[in-house]
C-alpha cells in the first residue's frame, strides 16, 4: 500500500500545471516595479539599463525566452538576467556597501 502511495504523489504532480514565472515589466528612467505573471515560454526575468548618448538611463524590465548575449543587447546597454520570482526588482548598492562595511566591522570587532 506504502509503494502506491509513493507513486501517487509524483503522479499527481506531473499532472498540475507549473506555475509561469513573474517578473517586473515596466520601462522608465527610474527604477520601477511592476510585477506581471510571464507566459510559459519565458524563463528569465530581464533587466536593461540602455544610455542613449547624451539621454538619461532608460531601466527595462521584462520576462525573456532568453538572456541576450553582448552581440545580441542594444548598443549603449547593459543586460542582466535571473530566473527567480520578482528577481529583476532593483537592489539598492548603497545598501549593499552599508551591509558588507557592518560585516567588516563585526568581524573587526570580534578579533
Amino acid at each position: 500500500m506504502r509503494t502506491h502511495l509513493l507513486w501517487l504523489l509524483p503522479l499527481t504532480l506531473l499532472g498540475l500545471p507549473a506555475q509561469a514565472l513573474n517578473c517586473h515589466e515596466c520601462k522608465s528612467t527610474e527604477s520601477c516595479y511592476n510585477p506581471t505573471p510571464c507566459n510559459n515560454s519565458s524563463y528569465f526575468c530581464m533587466t536593461t539599463w540602455h544610455t542613449p548618448p547624451g539621454y538619461e538611463v532608460v531601466v527595462i524590465k521584462a520576462c525573456a525566452y532568453k538572456c541576450p548575449t553582448a552581440p545580441e543587447s542594444l548598443p549603449n546597454s547593459k543586460t542582466s538576467c535571473c530566473n527567480t520570482d520578482l528577481c529583476n526588482s532593483a537592489v539598492s548598492r548603497r545598501a549593499s556597501w552599508g551591509l558588507l562595511a557592518l560585516g567588516v566591522c563585526c568581524l573587526y570587532l570580534r578579533l
